[in-house]
């Protein structure tokens, strides 16, 4: 602000007050100063009121009380203030109080259940550690316990193997308990509580196993000496049943023997007479044979399991069995030495009647080779040759309506498929023939002569062969034709058969679930209470079910087609060979869906995954025998069956496939 005119800028001081002003302000002073004090002291225990607890809050509020009482005169004109501050502050604290023993009695509640687990536990946990203690003294493992002795150590044996199905149940129980306790919310002062109790869950059930463990160390120290002479002793029991089994094998060896010295003539050097020879290698397929035969007898008496005693401890029978194992080899090698030796013996002599033929062979070449080419020379063949084509034309023309096959029924394709085969083999009659005037070589001669000759001829029917080489392809082409219509003929058949079977076991299991038969009731229904069933009968029987069904996975309804054609295929499939009926079993069979496991998964007990048990696992190459479905799962869209496998006839719902693609179960022809 401007200074006023003639200012000289110093501040105004007023003049001193009288001395009486001063000393009233001054007292003024050191009575609020006092008030202030003893409200501050009260204030402060208000502050400890408002902070109290259930264990606290009388305490705190007599102390409240009293500090008040005994600062009332010093606060004077504070007094109304701190009253107000001080019922506040005890509301607080009763608010506070109020809002911990509600917390407290949650807790509690919360508490209650994982208290009640956690002493069931603790109780367990009592009650097997005495166990411990028992089996370590048992087996010598205890402090000052003598070592196990050989008479004690079956019944620890025992004893440790009771235990060990003990600490099974004891790890199921508390494995039960604790998740129950882990699905719970525990209040924070129990999360250490239970952490330190499941840490004392492991460290028990590992000191169980170590004991376990330990006593069966110390059983199978104490049986060892035992064993050694159970072992020895059994091994001279074995050698014995060893020897019994191959008590043939010297008569064979004494056989091939005699073979072996009976085929001498035919080694080179020491050849008889050819009559004699001859006589002699029937003699020598006799014995060979008989050899043959007794080495099957030998080798099956070797191959006879021999059993041991299951009374026996573990440790000794798998050392029996071995020694068992090492014992019958030798006997199969014994034997595979002879039959080796015996197969030298008659190679000798096929290799002698390979030499003998090859020289009568000869003799006819050269008896034939002249007259035959003389033959070849001035044959005429073109005759034969020319009245192949028309028939092939003929072939070609009727196996070309073979690639016209997709709007054909089965029985339509079975028919052309018998004129082809009729056409072709006229054909086949006019090559054999033409084959023959080519080449005039008596087809009875040994195979051997009648390939040389043809070698012999080959140039001089070099172009007759290459007409004939042409024709033959066009054979093979139509022969290839048939091969592959006779194929779609099956394919297709199959396919029908299949559709047709599906649509008849969804009307059959309709007209069961309708009328609450089994199947045995369904075909004696079907039979009229006949013992048999023909073709007839199952096709009236198929005809008077009702089509109208629900689609898979769906519940829109849909009417199937079977006709009694189809129907009759379906009952072909299962009739009994040599038969023209069918019984109950087959009719079973017919009307019952199979399914075989390809990939393992579950059987469950609802059709619901999330809602479901687990009954149990379900085996590759399992059997299941299909009741309902499929069935769409609800959550998953999961097409699932309810089936009844047939290794244990446990009955629940399995899954088709899984939702990304992984096939599980499969039609099964069983």
């Amino acid at each position: 602000l401007p200074r006023p005119p003639g200012s000289s800028g110093r501040p105004h001081r007023a003049p001193p007050p009288p001395s009486c002003v001063c000393v009233g302000a001054m007292t003024d002073a050191a009575t609020k100063a006092k008030e202030l004090k003893a409200a501050n002291a009260v204030r402060r225990v208000i502050q400890k009121v408002r902070l109290a607890t259930p264990e606290t809050l009388d305490a705190l509020e007599s102390e409240a009380f009293d500090v008040m009482s005994q600062n009332l005169e010093e606060m004077g004109s504070q007094h109304d203030k701190v009253q107000e501050e001080l019922e506040k502050g005890m509301e607080v604290g009763r608010t506070r109080v109020e809002g911990i023993v509600e917390k407290r009695e949650k807790e509690a509640e919360l508490a209650r259940r994982p208290k009640e687990l956690m002493d069931e536990i603790k109780a367990i946990m009592e009650e097997i550690e005495p166990k411990v203690a028992a089996l370590e003294a048992a087996s010598g493992k205890g402090d000052g316990a003598e070592a196990l002795k050989a008479e004690d150590a079956p019944a620890v044996k025992m004893q440790s193997d009771l235990f060990a199905k003990e600490i099974k149940e004891f790890s199921q129980a508390c494995v039960s308990r604790a998740t129950e306790v882990k699905q719970t919310k525990l209040p924070p002062m129990m999360h250490q509580e239970w952490t330190q109790l499941a840490q004392s869950i492991v460290q028990t059930k590992q000191k169980c196993e170590r004991a376990v463990t330990a006593a069966r160390i110390s059983v199978n120290k104490a049986l060892e000496s035992v064993r050694k002479e159970q072992v020895e002793k059994k091994k001279k029991d074995i050698k014995t049943m060893v020897e019994a089994a191959s008590s043939a094998t010297p008569a064979v060896e004494q056989l091939v023997l005699g073979a072996e010295t009976e085929v001498e003539p035919f080694i080179k050097g020491k050849l008889r007479p050819e009559a004699e020879m001859n006589e002699l290698a029937k003699t020598m397929d006799g014995m060979v044979e008989q050899v043959h035969k007794a080495v099957e007898a030998a080798r099956k008496d070797i191959e006879q399991p021999l059993t041991l005693e299951d009374n026996q401890d573990e440790h000794v029978k798998a050392e029996l069995e071995a020694y068992l194992a090492g014992e019958m080899k030798r006997p199969g090698l014994r034997l595979g030495q002879l039959e080796r030796r015996i197969a030298r013996v008659a190679n000798i002599v096929r290799y002698y009647r390979q030499d003998g033929r090859d020289r009568h062979n000869n003799s006819i070449m050269d008896g034939l080779k002249t007259e035959l080419l003389e033959k070849v020379k001035g044959a005429d063949n073109s005759a034969a040759i020319a009245a192949i084509e028309p028939l092939l034309r003929e072939a070609e023309k009727v196996a070309q309506l073979t690639l016209k096959n997709s709007k054909m029924t089965v029985p339509q394709m079975k028919t052309l498929a018998e004129k082809v085969t009729r056409v072709l083999e006229v054909t086949k009659a006019a090559f054999t023939s033409a084959n023959q005037a080519v080449c005039p070589i008596d087809p009875s001669l040994d195979e051997d002569v009648q390939k040389k000759l043809r070698f012999l001829v080959a140039p001089q029917i070099k172009k007759p062969l290459q007409q004939l080489g042409q024709l033959d392809r066009r054979l093979n082409r139509l022969k290839n034709l048939l091969k592959m219509f006779l194929g779609d003929i099956s394919q297709k058949h199959g396919s029908s058969y299949k559709e047709a079977r599906l649509k008849l076991v969804k009307v059959a299991r309709k007209e069961m679930a309708a009328k609450e038969l089994d199947l045995d009731k369904l075909f004696e229904s079907a039979s009229k209470g006949a013992t048999e069933l023909d073709d007839i009968a199952f096709v009236m029987f198929a005809n008077s079910l009702d089509k109208k069904v629900k689609k898979d996975a769906s519940e829109e309804e849909e009417t199937l087609e079977i006709t009694s054609e189809e129907v009759s295929a379906v009952f072909s499939a299962f009739v009994p060979e040599g038969k023209q009926t069918m019984d109950s079993e087959a009719f079973g069979r017919c009307l019952c869906l199979r399914l075989t496991v390809v990939k393992p998964t579950t059987l469950t007990s609802e059709l619901s995954i999330a809602e479901s048990k687990t009954l149990r696992a379900l085996k590759v190459g399992e059997i299941l025998e299909q009741l309902e479905g499929p069935e769409k799962e609800g959550r998953t869209a999961v097409k699932r069956v309810r089936v009844k496998a047939l290794k244990d006839g446990k009955i629940g719902w399995a899954s088709i496939a899984g939702n990304a693609g992984s096939i599980f179960l499969k039609a099964s022809d069983v």
